[in-house]
């Protein structure tokens, strides 16, 4: 592609995603339709909130009464959209397709308490309906059963302006959950254990295990909402594997440390206050996956790959599980791959 025909370029490890001027015209003016329609989404997720304050409602990233006007991270990143279309588009697809498919430029989240839940979510719901919303089909993701995160994942739609935002339903402990699984989160889907398994796939589905371990512990004392199954459709995307080593457990613990230290020196410097009132957060928010891919690759230096041989023959020797559990995992195994590559972003 000549210079004269590249519109945008990825930087560091991205640089080989690439777009014409005319497609990145195409990004660019969904992103700016995405950006107009934030303020008036923002106002309409504060009044659901306030509309469900007896039930313990809240709208995460509201800090309007400090002052901020707009709900934190209520719009993705423009380069944020780049690379995800850039991506799509070197694996043979159509530019117009992925961008129809895009529907979480605008997200928010609402948490109400556990006993209120359900009679707030399905109240919410009917309001958005008045709206003249309608939740997209197949969008309704009830993920309360799944082991690794619960809450329930939306994509609605303005029947008049074909106007799309995400939004999620939590309970306080569960949001802070995902939360503190974020990390993690990150790294799965980041390809990080593949790159350290080095082509070995018994022990990347080991490193993708010992992570669904780790996220499912921060889910023990979540109060599951009564009554949730009424909404949305159930989904189970990720069986657990206790059989997993505890040393690849410790592994990836390890790294999850690593990288929310590094994400943490990254905020405190995203957050220091600019001239006029801006927040660093606001003016570097596209270039944060590109932060985050440069942090994995640190991460990724840091990791000692385990010497195969040496591991396999102290950890897993043919006496230490019968055939029928060996034979178990394997089908467990087959099925959380592909509950791996169907699972969407959260």
């Amino acid at each position: 592609m000549s210079d004269e025909e590249l519109g945008w370029r990825g930087q560091g490890p991205e640089a080989h995603l690439t777009l014409t001027a005319e497609q990145d015209q195409l990004v660019q003016a969904l992103w700016n339709r995405a950006a107009q329609a934030r303020q008036g989404l923002d106002n309409t997720m504060r009044l659901l909130r306030d509309q469900s304050a007896e039930r313990g409602s809240a709208l995460v990233g509201d800090k309007k009464a400090n002052g901020v006007e707009e709900v934190d991270y209520s719009l993705k990143g423009l380069d944020s959209l780049r690379r995800k279309v850039a991506v799509d588009v070197s694996r043979g697809a159509d530019i117009n397709r992925v961008l129809g498919k895009v529907n979480d430029l605008n997200r928010y989240t609402l948490t109400f308490e556990p006993e209120n839940y359900t009679q707030a979510t399905q109240e919410t719901y009917a309001r958005l309906k008045a709206q003249g919303y309608e939740p997209m089909p197949g969008s309704e993701k009830n993920t309360w059963q799944d082991p690794v995160y619960k809450g329930i994942n939306t994509t609605w739609q303005n029947q008049e302006s074909g106007q799309k935002f995400e939004l999620q339903f939590h309970t306080p402990d569960s949001f802070q959950a995902k939360t503190d699984n974020h990390e993690l989160y990150e790294i799965a889907r980041s390809g990080h254990f593949s790159q350290i398994s080095n082509g070995d796939l018994e022990l990347e589905e080991e490193y993708h295990q010992a992570s669904n371990l780790l996220q499912n512990e921060r889910y023990q004392n979540v109060v599951i909402p009564p009554g949730n199954e009424v909404v949305g459709e159930q989904k189970v995307r990720a069986v657990l594997d206790p059989t997993v080593p505890a040393e690849r457990v410790a592994e990836v613990r390890k790294m999850e440390a690593e990288l929310k230290e590094q994400n943490a020196r990254k905020a405190t410097e995203r957050t220091v206050p600019q001239q006029g009132g801006k927040r660093e957060s606001d003016r570097t928010q596209g270039s944060r996956s590109a932060g985050i891919q440069s942090r994995l690759d640190a991460l990724r230096a840091k990791t000692e790959r385990p010497a195969q041989a040496q591991e396999r023959s102290t950890h897993q020797t043919p006496q230490s599980k019968a055939p029928a559990q060996e034979q178990n995992r394997d089908a467990q195994r087959d099925s959380r791959r592909t509950g791996r590559q169907q699972s969407p972003e959260r």
